[in-house]
């Protein structure tokens, strides 16, 4: 990196840095973040065009300095959802100032987990694919041939973890079962980061799978879509929950901690509509099921109505073990109800599959507890079996 690059770029940040000094206000306008598969073209083109603006400019190697040096206090710690919350907003907010239209889209990624490498997402038409055989080097779609400066000189890569596919990730309905039985950021997040947060980052490989895998876009929309997550878990009425554990050696995260690097307080960015967090996330509407005939659903049918069905079609026992949030006396569907979950099951490939291995490069990069990990990906599976020994199909 060019110093004169990275110390312009220093002094630029620092504007936003101090901004939360100036007071909290309510945000007269609101970014729509939108799922990817329902942007316009011309929305498109405005994310395309903002995004080789921020190349040329070279906050692509800002960004990825600053979660590179921020990596050890920004990963399995409680900082984990607001720093990133904080981060993404942060790249937005200089998009914007080359187009106030530019925000970031989330990837809903729900409807791909069985197969990532198939997504549209992952076409040439967005994001490109796997990176070439010979050097794992990103040759199509928004990034192609990409050559990225931080923390070297180097190709944008991809090395899918499944060679020329991507290992399954996590369905809507575990995401859903988390979101009712933790009742705290210490189990809310490594529930999420261990899983949810971490299958796209192994999946992807390359950059993603770099303490620098700002480098790829994807980063941004994959983080927009846990913060998404982070977002709706709090609206169940955990607005304002904060605990866990700190970095190594520091105290607990409250609301009042300090956010690395951005030395504002976690506070500052637990409302979104407020401060500097002036965005929102729009529902999808071209989120119809690949796999199943029911209507068009996104996060709302994981957050929300896929509660009614999980109360028809799962026993009593499995009801009050994954999901406490609903109502286990809600009338059953009995033996119809077990024909249409075989079919679903073969429709949908045998029923959920079961959560990768965490890699223990992975884990050692991060510093993660390996216990913790191990358990959180048992439990994980745990929930997939008992899903799948009742002959629950489900939703994607």
């Amino acid at each position: 990196m060019r110093q004169a690059t990275l110390f312009s770029i220093i002094s630029i940040s620092a504007l936003s840095i101090s901004a939360w000094a100036a007071g909290v206000a309510q945000c007269t306008s609101i970014a729509e973040r939108k799922e990817i598969l329902d942007l316009s073209p011309e929305e498109w083109i405005v994310l395309q065009s903002t995004v080789a603006l921020l190349r040329r400019d070279g906050w692509f190697q800002w960004y990825s300095y600053i979660h590179d040096t921020s990596f050890n206090s920004i990963h399995g710690t409680s900082h984990f959802f607001p720093f990133h919350r904080r981060f993404i907003r942060d790249f937005e907010m200089i998009g914007q100032r080359y187009n106030p239209r530019f925000a970031v889209p989330y990837w809903n990624e729900f409807k791909d987990y069985r197969n990532p490498a198939l997504s549209p997402i992952l076409s040439t038409s967005y994001f490109g694919g796997n990176g070439r055989a010979t050097d794992g080097c990103v040759s199509d779609g928004l990034q192609a041939g990409w050559t990225m400066t931080y923390p070297n000189s180097h190709c944008l890569a991809r090395t899918f973890n499944g060679g020329a596919q991507i290992q399954a990730w996590y369905t809507s309905e575990y995401t859903s079962s988390v979101m009712q039985r933790d009742t705290t950021m210490a189990k809310f997040r490594p529930d999420i980061e261990y899983t949810v947060h971490g299958a796209a980052h192994i999946g992807l490989g390359g950059d993603m799978s770099t303490r620098t895998s700002t480098n790829d876009m994807v980063f941004m929309v994959h983080h927009a879509f846990i913060d998404h997550i982070w977002a709706s878990w709090q609206s169940q009425g955990y607005q304002m929950t904060m605990d866990g554990p700190g970095a190594p050696g520091e105290p607990d995260v409250t609301l009042a901690s300090l956010l690395p690097y951005y030395q504002e307080p976690v506070e500052s960015v637990m409302t979104l509509g407020w401060g500097l967090m002036c965005y929102g996330y729009a529902a999808p509407v071209r989120s119809a099921p690949r796999t199943t005939t029911r209507r068009r659903r996104g996060l709302t049918m994981a957050f929300g109505d896929v509660a009614a069905d999980l109360a028809r079609t799962l026993p009593v026992h499995l009801l009050q073990k994954w999901f406490p949030g609903v109502n286990a006396s809600a009338p059953r569907l009995g033996a119809t109800r077990i024909a249409h979950g075989a079919k679903g099951l073969a429709k949908n490939g045998g029923g959920m599959p079961l959560p990768m291995d965490v890699p223990a490069e992975w884990v050692d990069m991060h510093g993660y507890d390996k216990h913790e990990v191990r358990r959180v990906v048992e439990e994980a599976r745990d929930f997939v079996n008992d899903m799948n020994e009742a002959g629950y199909a489900p939703l994607y």
